[in-house]
């Protein structure tokens, strides 16, 4: 292989480069000054190997004769709780966030390379699981730090080879040479045994997958919901927290009391994050992003327009039962206690979302028309796939509204 690793990043940017000393992460390092990066480097020493504060002062001491800022955590006084690596992946990015934000960095850079891709792939094909995403992904968000991993596209033993062939140190974990974790099994069993044909076919398969299953839709029925397993809900949530830079751990206890919540009512919504939330709504199960939601007003004289509304009066709306003294028009997120004629009588506009069954996230964008005189006129009837055979134009995507 070329004994340069070329990384797409932006040289205006400054990076954390996350380093345990091991000959990917080191590998990482070194391309990152021979790129002229603006580079701060995380270690954290977890205790758990005799050779851990070897690992720190061979590391500091690489950083300290190439001029790299350097931080460290030593986890030596904290409290571990629970599994101890959940405890260590949470622990580890809430430092490398402290470490981004001291240091204005745009994210952490982490030395993922195709091995780690192929072994994630394998495990997801056993589980048998919902997948949010097939493999690894390039780019994501981790209890809010931006994480990037430029070295996909190289196998450990190109990485390898690049620190031996420019003489960089780095120390191996022995904890990876056993069969310990499922892991580790995947890893010698499977993937060190792969041809270079054979790991090309893997990850043309896996990009095959990622195209054909990636069109996430955060609405399944309730039937469906009800049914699924533990893991596989919070692939679902969690599937649409990543895509919107969102983090919660999801306890098996925080799932089963949305699952008892579920089964008992009609109606009823769980806040996920600050802007992600979980409803049910008689029959379907959704999450949806909050932070969508947005008062507007238009003033209709014939036409107008939102990112989710159309309207064209211009051949009139006498088909709405809106009349040519009633303009200009104001069309606005309608409130649910005004009322509105139906018939020879008024009915509140809350009433009629219950009877349409309509998403709670709906009711918070649903257009009301109100005739000069600020009087609610008109409330667009809302159903399933309900198709507007009226003359006049009013068209609401609500593709835009689910945010999908």
């Amino acid at each position: 292989m070329s004994k340069e690793l070329k990384l797409d990043l932006d040289h205006s940017k400054k990076y954390v480069v996350a380093c345990s000393f091991g000959p990917d992460s080191m590998a990482l390092l070194s391309a990152t000054l021979k790129n002229h990066l603006k580079i701060v480097v995380a270690h954290v020493n977890y205790h758990k190997r005799d050779i851990s504060n070897f690992e720190q002062a061979s590391l500091t001491k690489f950083c300290n004769e190439n001029n790299i800022k350097i931080e460290v955590l030593d986890t030596a006084n904290l409290e571990v709780s629970g599994n101890f690596q959940e405890w260590a992946r949470e622990t580890r990015y809430k430092f490398f966030k402290n470490v981004v934000e001291k240091h204005n960095a745009i994210g952490v850079l982490v030395a993922h390379q195709e091995d780690d891709v192929i072994e994630t792939y394998k495990m997801q094909k056993n589980r048998k699981n919902l997948v949010k995403y097939w493999g690894i992904r390039e780019e994501n968000n981790i209890l809010g730090v931006k994480v990037i991993r430029p070295l996909l596209g190289y196998s450990k033993q190109e990485l390898l080879e690049y620190d031996i062939s420019n003489k960089i140190p780095y120390s191996i974990d022995e904890s990876n040479l056993t069969d310990h974790y499922s892991r580790n099994k995947v890893r010698h069993s499977v993937v060190e045994k792969l041809t270079k044909e054979e790991r090309k076919n893997i990850i043309l398969e896996l990009k095959n997958k990622q195209k054909i299953e990636q069109k996430f839709v955060p609405k399944i029925s309730y039937k469906k919901f009800a049914k699924m397993s533990y893991e596989n809900i919070v692939r679902f949530i969690d599937f649409y927290m990543t895509k919107h830079n969102e983090h919660r751990d999801l306890s098996a206890k925080f799932i089963e009391e949305i699952q008892k919540s579920f089964a008992t009512n009609a109606n009823i919504s769980f806040k996920i994050t600050e802007h992600v939330t979980l409803s049910k709504m008689y029959d379907d199960v959704e999450v949806t992003d909050l932070e969508n939601f947005y008062a507007y007003e238009l003033v209709v004289n014939k036409k107008a327009m939102n990112k989710f509304l159309k309207i064209d009066f211009s051949m009139g709306a006498e088909d709405r039962g809106i009349k040519d003294e009633d303009f200009p028009l104001i069309v606005r997120n309608v409130n649910p206690k005004d009322r509105v004629k139906v018939k020879d009588y008024f009915v509140e506009v809350r009433r009629q979302f219950i009877n349409w069954k309509m998403p709670t996230h709906l009711r918070k964008m649903w257009p009301g028309i109100y005739n000069k005189n600020n009087e609610l006129i008109y409330v667009p009837r809302y159903r399933k796939d309900f198709v507007d055979n009226h003359k006049s134009i009013l068209k609401i995507d609500l593709t835009k509204i689910r945010n999908k």
